[in-house]
């Protein structure tokens, strides 16, 4: 099993997740002011959802690590992985933000990076 999966899918779903978040039908990009408001929003939203998702890493790769030693199939390791980014986009979007909007944009992202991305060695 690869390693950089782990980071592949936190980073991945921190950029698809902001990037879906500020292309939502509440953001208005299409006028002059804007566009500069989105960007620095999304900047913004980068920035801290990658401090708040660091807690969740941390359960992930602990996972990752305890599920690597064991004999079970890649793909129940992926899902099992993938659901604890659910679990984890869940709980820090309800404790901080408090709207699900964002945690559904996030989990969306979470499941697209976990699906595409590749967890063996080929």
């Amino acid at each position: 099993l690869k390693w950089s999966f782990i980071f592949k899918h936190w980073i991945g779903t921190l950029l698809l997740g902001t990037t879906l978040l500020t292309i939502s039908p509440g953001f208005n990009p299409l006028n002059s002011s804007g566009v500069g408001q989105t960007l620095l929003f999304s900047i913004l939203w980068f920035y801290y959802s990658s401090i708040y998702s660091i807690p969740t890493l941390i359960c992930y790769t602990l996972a990752f690590y305890w599920l690597k030693n064991n004999t079970l199939n890649v793909n129940w390791i992926k899902m099992t992985l993938i659901l604890i980014t659910l679990a984890g986009i869940t709980m820090t979007v309800g404790l901080t933000v408090q709207l699900m909007e964002p945690a559904i944009y996030y989990s969306i992202a979470a499941l697209v990076t976990g699906i595409l991305f590749k967890i063996e060695k080929v």
